[in-house]
This record gives C-alpha cells, sequence and structure tokens, in this order.
C-alpha cells in the first residue's frame, strides 16, 4: 500500500476510490497513509480496515463506511494534523465510542455521517466543529444523551442556529430519569431531524405512538412532577420516621451512651478484673445524695461506716478532685468504689446530678462489672409508689434496698445492713 501511496503521489488526481478490498490492511510502516496535494475526494469505503492513519491536508470529501474501524477509534484519532474536510462518513463501522479528541482541528467538517453503528453516546469534543451542519447518528444504540454530550451539542448550536442532528432509529427512554435530556430536545426541536417522528420505550415495556413524541415529552413532565413530589413526601416520610427511631433508641439507651462516653473520656481502655479484693478499690462506697441531706451524710454516713465501719467512703464535697468536670468524678467516684450507696429522697429525685449518679452507677454494674450488682438504695424518705421515677421502680422491684428507720434500735440493725451490703 506504501508503494502506491507513492505512485498517486506523482499524479495530480482529485478523486480516488479504492473500495471492495477486503484484504487490504494497513501496517504501521503505511501509516500516516499521504495522499496526493491535488485530491480532494478519498473513498475507502468497504475494505474492512481495521485501522488508520490519515495525512489529507486538502482532502474535503472522506469515506469510510462499511470498514472495521470500532476498536481502533475508541483509542486513536484518524488524523495528524489539521485539514479542510467537510464531510466524513464512518457508518457501519461497529463503533462503540469515538476518542475523544478525533475531530479536534477539524474546523471545516459541515457534515459527520455515523450511521448504522452502536454508539451508546456522543461523547467526542466539538469545540473545533463551528461550521457543523449535519450530524447524522441515525440507527445507533442511543438511549439518551449524557449531560457533557448536552453541553458539546449546545456549542455547536450555538455556532450554527441552523445546525441538525439526526436521532432517528435509536431506542429512546421515556422515563423520569431521561426527562432532562427529552426536554431538552424539546425546547430545541429545530435541531432534530423529523424530531415529530422520534419513538421511545417506556419503563414497561411498550413504544410511544408515530407524530406524538412532543405530546409524550409533556405527559412525562406532569408524570415526573407527580412522582418527583410523591418521593419527597414519602423520603420526608422516611427521615421523620429514622428520625424518631433514633431518637427513641437514643432515649432508650441514653444512659448507656453517657456512661461509655464519660468512661472512654477517662481513658479507660481496657477492661479489669473485679475480683474479691478491696484492694482493688480507692473507696469501700461512693455516696451519692442531694444536697438537701448532707447532715444525714456527715453525722450518720460518715460516723457509721467511717469512723466506726473502718471503712473508706467517697464524699463528693470533700473527695471529688477541684477543675475536673464534675460528670468525670462522678464516673472516677463510681468506678473507684467497691458500692454505690444511693440516698433516696424526694430531693434526690429532683436533682438532676442525683439521678445522673444513680444511672451511671446502674451502667457499671452491668459494663464493667459483669453483671454484679454495686448499687444499693437507702430510702431516707418514706416515698409513695407513684412518686418514684419508672428507673427507680424497676430497681426496687430486681434489687435489695432498705429504708432508714430513724430510732436508735432500728439504726443499729440498719448499718449493720449497709456494711454487709457494701462487702456482699
Amino acid at each position: 500500500m506504501n508503494n502506491i501511496s507513492v505512485e498517486l503521489n506523482k499524479a495530480p488526481i482529485q478523486e480516488l476510490h479504492f473500495t471492495n478490498n477486503s484484504k487490504v490492511k494497513f501496517n504501521e510502516r503505511d501509516m500516516p497513509v499521504k495522499v496526493p496535494p491535488s485530491l480532494r475526494t478519498l473513498n475507502l469505503g468497504d475494505n474492512s480496515l481495521e485501522a488508520l492513519k490519515l495525512n489529507i491536508k486538502q482532502v474535503t470529501f472522506l469515506n469510510l463506511e462499511y470498514n472495521r474501524l470500532g476498536n481502533y477509534l475508541a483509542n486513536n484519532s484518524l488524523w495528524i494534523q489539521e485539514s479542510k474536510l467537510e464531510y466524513i462518513s464512518l457508518s457501519n463501522n461497529s463503533i462503540y465510542k469515538l476518542h475523544t479528541t478525533i475531530f479536534i482541528g477539524q474546523r471545516y467538517i459541515r457534515v459527520i455521517d455515523l450511521r448504522f453503528n452502536f454508539l451508546k453516546d456522543i461523547n467526542f469534543d466539538m469545540t473545533s466543529l463551528v461550521n457543523l451542519e449535519i450530524l447524522n447518528v441515525k440507527n445507533n444504540k442511543i438511549k439518551f444523551l449524557s449531560d457533557q454530550s448536552i453541553k458539546e451539542l449546545d456549542k455547536v448550536f450555538k455556532n450554527n442556529g441552523n445546525a441538525k442532528i439526526d436521532l432517528s432509529n435509536n431506542p429512546l427512554q421515556c422515563s423520569c430519569f431521561t426527562f432532562p435530556f427529552l426536554n431538552w430536545m424539546r425546547h430545541g426541536h429545530k435541531h432534530f431531524t423529523n424530531f415529530m417522528q422520534f419513538r421511545c420505550s417506556f419503563e414497561n415495556g411498550t413504544f410511544s405512538m408515530p407524530n406524538s413524541f412532543e405530546d409524550v415529552i409533556l405527559n412525562l413532565q406532569r408524570d415526573c412532577t407527580n412522582h418527583f413530589y410523591l418521593i419527597i413526601i414519602v423520603s420526608f416520610a422516611v427521615l421523620v420516621f429514622v428520625a424518631v427511631l433514633s431518637a427513641a433508641i437514643i432515649h432508650r439507651h441514653r444512659w448507656k451512651l453517657r456512661y461509655l462516653f464519660y468512661t472512654a473520656k477517662l481513658k479507660y481502655t481496657s477492661h479489669r478484673n473485679m475480683e474479691e479484693n478491696l484492694n482493688e478499690y480507692v473507696y469501700n462506697a461512693f455516696i451519692s445524695y442531694s444536697e438537701n441531706d448532707l447532715k444525714f451524710v456527715i453525722e450518720e454516713c460518715i460516723k457509721n461506716l467511717e469512723e466506726n465501719g473502718n471503712m473508706k467512703l467517697c464524699i463528693h464535697q470533700r473527695d471529688f478532685i477541684p477543675g475536673e468536670e464534675i460528670t468525670q468524678n462522678i464516673i472516677s467516684g463510681i468506678q473507684n468504689s467497691r458500692k454505690t450507696i444511693s440516698i433516696i429522697s424526694r430531693s434526690f429525685l429532683e436533682s438532676y446530678y442525683c439521678m445522673f449518679e444513680l444511672n451511671m452507677a446502674r451502667m457499671e454494674s452491668i459494663h464493667s462489672r459483669n453483671g454484679k450488682n454495686v448499687l444499693f438504695l437507702v430510702f431516707y424518705e418514706k416515698l409513695l409508689p407513684e412518686e418514684l421515677p419508672l428507673v427507680l421502680y424497676e430497681l426496687i422491684q430486681k434489687q435489695s434496698y432498705i429504708e432508714y428507720p430513724n430510732d436508735d434500735h432500728g439504726n443499729v440493725i440498719f448499718w449493720d445492713k449497709v456494711k454487709d451490703a457494701i462487702h456482699a
């Protein structure tokens, strides 16, 4: 082929028709194919070509139909330089994709024929196609055009208000997903050859009727708008449901989450081995109480448990570390104590921090002491069941508690039971 090209370059011909040669192959040494400077028409149709690189600076008409350039053109351009090409036919080449730069620099092209291929999108750069008049992609596999393709075509339509594109006999889809593309075509219908004859397939497998394409798009617009609002309503309902469910779960496990959060802040990163050994704890008991019951703690608890009972108590007015967050002091006090003694009174139930201490002690039992109860309830005042919060009511149904007797004989037995509970 290279020898033929050399001989042809010596002849001042204007047209060359080299067709129906199924055995012709262009090797690397044959490319780029050079033609006489005088040549204006080059017909290489029906040659089963699988690769081709051209040097055709003066050619205005190029026919490459009925070849096998699909795989080659997906990854390569045809040219080595700009040309004066005005017409090119690449129909029937099994083209499924064109290299994005294939028409870069080809500013004289007026007609591009890509009929009867396997294109699913028009994905090449059209910046140089300032004189394009006809883009024929009839009988391909196009269901819709991507946003990028639409932008490229808008450039062409802006440069030439009379530019046409033929999408006939493509399997266009009519759905809410493709509606932006369809609506774009409707607004620019003057650029689409045989626009009213276009047909499209619906999601249920049926096809639109001929001569009704614009009506189909308008009906689809109404349906998709309703569908859009339905999606918004359903999405909002699902979001509300998830939010309510999440809030309910968080509320149900709020004390567990708080406990884990504050424990993490104290950097307790390893599980502790809880054996029956007092030396593991700084305190025998953490005393949880309301400020209104401080007198009872000082005059009774400290006297009977520390002074007479040889125990060490964690009392927040005395033992909390100044400057630390109160929540951190509480968690640290509970975790460093064998037991937590809650002095239950009406003031206790009204105190946020008292209830916080009670719930943190519950979580300590579950998550750090292998289920062993560390909480002991002392009812300093007599309370009616309806005065108790649900969490406390559940605790007294499952765990031991004791009522403060407030008499000398009963006090002796009372403090013995408290000591036994601490050692249990």
